[in-house]
């Protein structure tokens, strides 16, 4: 580290990384950005010039290669996951990847053991995580006593792809299961605080300007009896983001919606009927987010949402949640 704050390079200068800027500079008493890599090299010499790298590039090993870069954060297509990571924890960077984690378990697993064989930190970008509200939904999840049933909307428009690698179905992994799935189910796991028996989707299209599948439900179904029902699209508006959880003694209710900044979220918690937290989050989810990376590289310790934790549930969740889509069945985890 450089003095107190924690080296960073980007690859990946796209939709999504505009938010892990904005959070590294928020953080400027604990992160520095020192270099940024795109394909398109203006938009990597632009990204430089407006967050204040010293160095660009359109080739990501460049950023790699550099001795004062000691993390990286990759936002490249999914489908890029699994090698940019490789190449990362190999160049023995510590490592913040969006979600989701790759297009595989097989691919995820590989990364995480990695990653744990050269002491790389890797966090996976689980954002929907790292909420006041999402963390007082936690807290206080014993309050409805025993958890039983989960239902997840992630209901979202978008008119046409915000960047090229939505449209093709190899690169995205399909679309909105992976897309979107991958912060919904990985909400259901870490409420539940265990994997399900069974998993069965019902997938459509309703905008053809992609490959890929942008209407989903997965159905889940877990040892106890417990059920949860997850709901993605990406052609409703107004959207609708929200998750009920109902236990023995109650029902929470957490509503998130955008508050017109870019990447910017306000959230509604509700326990019984009654009105716990209501508001914008401020910082960031990207920035709590970030935070907990830099907490983690410092400590030594694995990250919230750690590549070997994501490998290993939510992973194989998406995989079985795609595949009983494409194959017209219900999947049983570990067959």
């Amino acid at each position: 580290m450089s003095g107190n704050k924690l080296s960073f390079g980007m690859i990946g200068c796209g939709r999504i990384a505009q938010a892990h800027f904005a959070a590294i500079g928020y953080l400027r008493e604990e992160a520095e950005l020192i270099a940024v890599a795109d394909t398109d090299l203006e938009k990597a010499k632009s990204a430089a010039r407006r967050f204040g790298a010293r160095v660009f590039s359109s080739r990501y090993e460049d950023v790699l290669n550099r001795k004062d870069v000691e993390a990286v954060i990759i936002t490249l297509p999914n489908h890029l996951h699994h090698s940019a990571a490789l190449a990362a924890t190999r160049a023995g960077k510590h490592l913040l990847i969006e979600k989701p984690m790759a297009l595989n378990t097989p691919e995820a697993l590989e990364m995480a053991a990695e990653a744990k064989r050269r002491g790389i930190c890797l966090m996976v970008g689980q954002s929907r995580r790292f909420s006041q509200a999402v963390f007082e939904l936690e807290r206080r999840l014993p309050e409805i006593g025993n958890l039983f049933r989960i239902q997840v909307s992630f209901l979202v428009h978008f008119p046409a792809p915000p960047t090229t690698w939505w449209k093709k179905q190899e690169e995205a992994g399909g679309l909105v299961i992976f897309l979107q799935g991958s912060h919904s189910l990985d909400s259901v796991l870490t409420w539940m605080k265990k994997m399900p028996r069974r998993v069965c989707t019902f997938a459509a299209k309703q905008n053809f300007q992609w490959e890929g599948e942008d209407e989903a439900d997965i159905l889940l179904s877990f040892d106890a009896g417990e059920m949860a029902s997850v709901h993605l699209s990406l052609s409703t508006a107004p959207a609708l983001h929200e998750a009920i959880l109902v236990g023995t003694k109650g029902v929470m209710r957490l509503t998130e919606y955008a508050t017109g900044k870019p990447f910017g979220f306000g959230y509604r918690l509700d326990l019984n009927e009654n009105r716990v937290i209501s508001g914008p989050q401020e910082p960031s989810n990207y920035t709590l987010q970030l935070r907990e990376f830099i907490r983690a590289v410092r400590e030594g310790r694995p990250p919230i949402a750690s590549g070997e934790e994501i490998a290993r549930t939510t992973m194989p969740v998406l995989d079985a949640a795609r595949r009983s889509d494409l194959e017209e069945r219900i999947v049983f985890l570990g067959e």
